[in-house]
């Protein structure tokens, strides 16, 4: 059996628990081919405290090698470890055992593909992590970026919003986009390129009030009236039933839609629409009929 390794020699390996029968199999046969590895479930010892020792691996180890699948990408605790050791400069190495959309905040890192070929891919790590200094620290333009979009309630607005359709990497996504976006309307479009449903893309950039796709010119202002058939006592109400769901937004969207809603059912309807949950999204219409 393999002896527990030092964690300041090894290499951190991060997964979903979900794919722990691969991610096992493929740190131990990097073990087994001389290339230290720190594994939960073969290091920790039984008299240790699990989420202390998972902290100081990660603040010791020599680097990161990540597991990258659909559920890793969802996983609160892959996205910190990420976090943590991008931040703190050091080396990380994305292992690809499953089609899945990118965190960004790896993206411009090199990926060894597992999904072709399992014997390749363990190779391809043996050559990187084998060869001196051949995985290189993140560098600043791996860490996250100073922020083009800075206002706090934009970007907790945005995280909300996007936690309810892609999961826990939302908040990576929104930080890494937010460096990039010159206004809050692009932030959004950045963002609603992340989002694979159509549907759920579409109510998303709704929410933002911004436009599915980047105008070539201008946009076309909403048809307005010069005043809306729902009375503003009822905009306000629905607006104070949609903040559960929507947060501080909602008085704006509220406002928004009611100008172009022929009736107080039709503005029901079209803030309904931009709920993405479907329990949530009949909940505020239970309450918006009855409150």
């Amino acid at each position: 059996m393999t002896e527990p390794n030092s964690v300041s020699d090894s290499y951190f390996l991060s997964y979903s628990r979900a794919d722990a029968k691969l991610a096992l199999r493929f740190a131990t046969d990097l073990r087994e081919r001389g290339i230290a590895m720190w594994v939960d479930q073969l290091d920790i010892r039984p008299s240790e405290h699990w989420d202390r020792a998972i902290e100081r691996a990660v603040h010791e180890c020599r680097g990161l090698v990540v597991i990258l699948s659909p559920r890793s990408v969802e996983s609160d605790n892959v996205a910190d470890e990420i976090s943590f050791a991008i931040d703190h400069k050091k080396p990380v190495l994305p292992v690809m055992i499953e089609r899945c959309r990118l965190p960004l905040r790896i993206t411009r890192m090199q990926v060894i593909d597992a999904t072709a070929s399992y014997e390749r891919a363990l190779e391809q790590c043996m050559g990187v992590l084998g060869g001196e200094g051949a995985l290189p620290c993140p560098t600043g333009d791996d860490a996250a970026p100073p922020r083009r979009v800075t206002d706090a309630q934009t970007l907790a607005v945005a995280k909300a919003q996007l936690t309810a359709i892609v999961g826990p990497i939302a908040s990576i996504l929104v930080d890494r986009e937010a460096a990039r976006a010159s206004s809050t309307s692009e932030l959004y479009r950045l963002l609603g390129k992340h989002i694979d449903s159509e549907a759920d893309r579409e109510r998303f950039m709704n929410v933002a009030g911004s436009p599915t796709d980047p105008p070539d010119g201008p946009p076309a202002p909403a048809p307005r009236r010069e005043q809306s058939p729902v009375a503003q006592c009822e905009v306000e109400r629905l607006a104070s039933v949609l903040t559960p769901y929507l947060g501080p937004i909602s008085g704006a969207v509220a406002r928004r839609e009611s100008a172009i809603a022929v009736s107080a059912d039709d503005l029901r309807q079209r803030l309904a629409d931009l709920i993405p949950n479907e329990r949530e999204r009949s909940d505020f219409l239970h309450h918006a009929q009855t409150d």
